[in-house]
């Protein structure tokens, strides 16, 4: 078997592994519904192991990490919680898609901020985007079946943009600072924190769902916490076998195709012509969203 294919098995593992987590957190919202803030603190610790068994050299905690990664952990606690919420009120299909344009906002902090040139396919890519969401947008089916864009779901998904949007500005921030040093003890302390913000809200907004929790919802977040890992893992491990350039728009058309797929064959979930094309368009906005 050749370098290229194991390379792809390994890339897809990393996509399955990825699709996993999101649904046993689909799986855990719909059967028990309650004491989400638990659950995800849950995930993030048994997330958290991989970064431990991985480290090299001891764990070394400069005051820089630990700032950058105290302030990513509130990011990450933010958009755990809100994944939940979305993923349990709302399309599996259209969650995983909507949350995939926060590149945008990446975009937009590029251009303004850091002054990088703007290229045509990014300009191509923020009005696919756009026509995406208008194809896209909610038409009522029947009284009985769930809205697909509840508020609930849409200010879910608002969350889920701005918290991995600043999760990568922020990791942008420590890379420049930090470089490839201390990359085990920044995602520790962001891990570690999201678990400590969680658990801090849950005891204040869920407190008589802790028992509940605990008993039916520790093995959903310490499967998805390790399914989390091991996608980490393959994510690392996939760039000894191509360029960044490359993984980038492979993972995220590939991961769209499987979350339809999941979405339309395990799920059920119907989409009407005009949807269907919307995911198209939206597909291939994300992937030139990514295309470096």
């Amino acid at each position: 078997m050749g370098s290229s294919m194991i390379g792809m098995l390994i890339v897809l593992g990393g996509l399955f592994s990825n699709q996993a987590e999101a649904m046993i957190v689909k799986k855990y919202g719909d059967k028990h519904g309650k004491g989400g803030m638990f659950f995800n603190a849950v995930l993030c610790l048994s997330a958290t192991i991989y970064f431990f068994i991985t480290d090299k050299g001891g764990l070394i905690l400069p005051r820089g990490i630990l700032i950058y990664g105290i302030i990513n952990s509130t990011m990450y606690a933010i958009g755990f919680y809100a994944a939940y919420l979305a993923i349990s009120s709302g399309s599996f299909g259209l969650t995983r898609l909507f949350t995939s344009f926060g590149s945008i906002v990446i975009i937009l902090y590029g251009v303004v901020i850091l002054k990088e040139p703007v290229s045509p396919l990014m300009i191509a890519a923020i009005i696919l985007v756009l026509l995406s969401v208008f194809l896209m947008k909610y038409q009522k089916r029947s009284p009985y079946e769930k809205t697909q864009f509840s508020l609930k779901w849409i200010i879910s998904i608002i969350l889920i943009i701005i918290s991995n949007s600043l999760i990568s500005i922020i990791g942008k921030m420590q890379h420049n600072t930090f470089a490839d040093t201390y990359k085990n003890e920044y995602l520790i302390v962001s891990f570690l924190g999201s678990a400590f913000w969680l658990i801090i809200m849950a005891i204040i907004f869920e407190r008589e769902s802790f028992t509940s929790t605990i008993k039916h919802g520790a093995l959903y977040g310490i499967s998805a916490g390790l399914f989390n890992g091991i996608n980490n893992l393959f994510i690392i491990v996939s760039y000894n076998y191509f360029p960044i350039s490359f993984l980038s728009p492979v993972r995220t058309g590939l991961g769209m195709t499987i979350s339809f797929l999941v979405s339309s064959l395990i799920y059920k979930e119907k989409f009407n012509r005009r949807q269907i094309i919307g995911v198209i368009i939206g597909v291939i906005a994300v992937i030139l969203i990514n295309i470096k």
